[in-house]
């Protein structure tokens, strides 16, 4: 694969030094020891070593790698296996964008509380999906789904928001319990849907509340 012409430790290296000066005394060191990770990784600084052709005697000499979790270049070959799989789990249904979204004034509960909050960001999403897919109005049916935290918007400012990618089709239970095909029904409600209903639904109403929620069919 060839090399992108920029590079985040090319960012790094160019205005790191400035970027940390202006926010001394607001980075944690597990976020200096990143930053200093991806702007050292595969240079002189983190050493070297030798590979050597056993036949012809060619030697190619590369510098190490930083193996930060965090680092685009190491975990690149790793982000393009896990998407392997996700693609090997996807099941012959439609397949939906939801997002869900912190308000302002939780969000900033987050930054001092960033386990609770965003633990309890995922749970609420999924909640809320597992409930509104089970009501036979909309799907009637057990789902999975894949979710991820980001929690910085497009601005690159503090904006906690969980993406979920959501089949538009789940498993049924007979009577007997036994689990039934794949049910090919849509599993998007309108939001005028979603916020009303029985008295089961409160769970997945109030936190309909508390987050705002977008979604879109994935094509």
């Amino acid at each position: 694969m060839p090399r992108p012409e920029l590079e985040v430790a090319d960012i790094f290296r160019a205005h790191g030094p400035a970027w940390r000066h202006e926010h001394a005394g607001h980075l944690n060191l597990p976020q200096l020891r990143v930053m200093s990770a991806i702007e050292t990784c595969r240079t002189a600084a983190l050493g070297g070593h030798v590979a050597a052709c056993g036949k012809c005697g060619h030697e190619h000499i590369a510098c190490n790698s930083c193996r930060n979790r965090h680092c685009p270049k190491c975990q690149g070959l790793e982000a393009r296996d896990w998407m392997q799989a996700r693609i090997e789990d996807l099941l012959p249904v439609e397949y939906f964008h939801a997002v869900f979204t912190l308000p302002a004034q939780i969000a900033d509960i987050a930054l001092q509380n960033k386990a609770a909050v965003y633990g309890l960001l995922f749970k609420a999403s999924a909640q809320t999906l597992l409930t509104i897919a089970a009501d036979p109005k909309h799907l009637g049916a057990r789902i999975g789904m894949t979710s991820v935290l980001h929690t910085w918007g497009s601005a690159m400012t503090h904006h906690p928001h969980v993406h979920v990618i959501v089949p538009g089709g789940g498993r049924r239970r007979h009577d007997s319990g036994r689990m039934t095909e794949t049910a090919r029904q849509t599993a998007r409600p309108s939001g005028r849907q979603a916020g009303s209903g029985a008295a089961d639904h409160s769970d997945a109403r109030q936190n309909r509340e508390l987050m705002r929620v977008s979604s879109s069919p994935v094509r």
